[in-house]
């Protein structure tokens, strides 16, 4: 036994459980035979746990049973609400707790939580797990099926809606139709009064087939279709169906700016890895145009004066080969304003400058930032250093400001390319002061060590001189004074003897001299 809800988001299949609940089951069959059901609102939802339905007023105060709908009609009373056979008992299969945890359990709903309270509304369950759908909630359920198709998702799409305060979805969800696929009970007594009073028509078991014929007792060849219950008393909402298609176009919006700016700033930091970019936070300046495709002849001032109509103060400035100073063919033009960037950039784009169609686009260089960000950590770093490396911080900043214009192009003076370039010629320079000075230490210290050794030479020569001639004074002293003239052999053999004392002191002179002037030869050739 079962029943056909078809909703605005999907449809859905609910087996009843006529042998736990049979007196409940039998009400929902019955109302839905009646077409009770078609048109009103799913209005309430909590999320994770249910979705409340049946209520054609739509605000969760409504609904009778089939006896009290088959006793207004009789007794011609507008209100169900007043009606004595409003309710039925509360009689049925209760919920065990390990099924209150499972998603798409269909359940009886007590007004107020009151016992035998038990009109048209009902409950499913749209989540499932530990302290979700009807676990936890400290209260009994009456079973009353279970859903068992949803190929829509329709109880997904439920649990995810944006509800107000009272729970009731901002979109609309109603039931457009409800269908009976099997009904073993027989109709209450009177009840032909209510398909008359709403215009439904059961079908002709002549216009079934014969295994068919049974159907004929519950299906309709037609009957009203109902927008929303004349009962219904809460104010219409935008349809579901409108909401979802204005939520996904949204969505998809979103989606592609939210993955889009997820691209940008992952190959931002990479370009930040790289060393590219000194911050992935970095900009490029939205004053600057890109110009490209420029004729070879074209020069900065014919590209200044053709985008000074649209600013006076524009700047332009074509790159140019370092080595050669040909043109490379595109160029940056700064302007004052963003207002003058863009009508430029709409207006300059194919335009045709000396026979050359060029193309516009806004730049995307960072150079000018990045020359800032080097030289703020240059001299940031400065500080540390001595007085020496301060001073040239000091004047690569004033070179930097005062080549300022030069801002966009990669060859520019103080690019990173040709700044590592001035700075290997600059340490050539240094070197090659350095190995001057080195030189010129070496020639002085060698002049200096020759004038020292001449001198030492020039003093031990005079020594020897003098030491020779007091030696010679004194010998020729002691000859000249003696008053006899000594012949005897004793006189004799002490004359040979000083002689040959003198002569052994000239010989050792002479020969002090030349070891002392070999050494000084041997000095000089390791020296030199």
């Amino acid at each position: 036994m079962s029943l056909l809800l078809e909703t605005n988001l999907g449809d859905i299949v609910i087996d009843l459980d006529i042998q736990g609940s049979p007196l409940l089951c039998k009400n929902i069959l019955k109302l839905t035979k009646s077409r009770y059901y078609t048109g009103t609102l799913v209005h309430t939802v909590v999320e994770g746990r249910y979705c409340q339905l049946g209520d054609p007023r739509g605000d969760g105060l409504g609904g009778c049973s089939i006896f009290g709908l088959i006793d207004s009609v009789k007794n011609k009373i507008d209100d169900v609400r007043k009606c004595p056979k409003r309710f039925i008992k509360s009689i049925g299969r209760k919920l065990t707790q390990e099924e209150m945890k499972e998603k798409g359990r269909v359940v009886v709903v007590e007004m107020g939580g009151l016992k035998d309270t038990i009109g048209s509304q009902f409950m499913i369950t749209v989540d499932s797990g530990e302290d979700r759908a009807l676990h936890g909630t400290g209260r009994e359920y009456l079973s009353i099926g279970r859903v068992m198709e949803d190929d829509d998702d329709v109880l997904g799409q439920l649990n995810t809606l944006y509800c107000d305060k009272s729970g009731r979805p901002y979109a609309d969800v109603r039931i457009t139709s409800a269908h009976i696929l099997d009904d073993p009970y027989e109709d209450p007594p009177e009840l032909q009064l209510v398909l008359d009073e709403r215009n439904i028509v059961l079908m002709d078991e002549n216009d079934l087939p014969e295994k068919h014929s049974d159907c004929a007792r519950w299906l309709s060849s037609s009957s009203p279709l109902l927008e929303k219950p004349k009962e219904e008393s809460v104010e219409i909402r935008i349809n579901v169906i409108d909401a979802k298609a204005d939520v996904d176009q949204e969505t998809e919006k979103k989606r592609a700016a939210e993955l889009a700016k997820k691209e940008e700033r992952s190959n931002a930091v990479m370009l930040e890895m790289l060393g590219d970019l000194p911050s992935a936070d970095m900009k490029p300046p939205e004053n600057v145009l890109f110009v490209c495709k420029l004729n070879p002849l074209t020069d900065d001032e014919d590209l200044t004066l053709i985008f000074s109509r649209f600013d006076s103060n524009a700047k332009a400035e074509i790159i140019r080969d370092q080595e050669t100073g040909d043109s490379l063919q595109y160029a940056f033009v700064e302007f004052d304003t963003e207002a003058a960037c863009n009508e430029a950039y709409f207006k300059m784009n194919n335009a045709l400058i000396d026979d050359r169609r060029i193309k516009v686009d806004f730049s995307q260089s960072v150079a000018k930032e990045w020359n800032r960000y080097a030289q703020r950590k240059r001299s940031g770093t400065s500080h540390v250093h001595n007085q020496k490396r301060v001073h040239s911080a000091t004047e690569n900043s004033k070179n930097y400001n005062r080549d300022s214009n030069n801002i966009y192009g990669r060859r520019s003076t103080y690019s990173p390319a040709i700044r590592s370039n001035h700075m290997r010629r600059r340490n050539d320079e240094e070197r090659i002061k350095s190995n001057e000075k080195t030189r010129n230490y070496s020639i002085e210290h060698h002049h200096h060590h020759r004038s020292n050794r001449s001198h030492n030479e020039r003093k031990h020569r005079d020594d020897v001189e003098e030491y020779s001639r007091g030696r010679r004074q004194s010998r020729d002293r002691r000859n000249g004074s003696g008053t006899r003239n000594d012949t005897s052999p004793k006189s004799s053999k002490s004359r040979r003897r000083r002689d040959r004392s003198s002569s052994s002191d000239d010989r050792s002179s002479r020969r002090h001299t030349f070891s002392s002037r070999k050494r000084q030869r041997s000095h000089h050739r390791y020296h030199h």
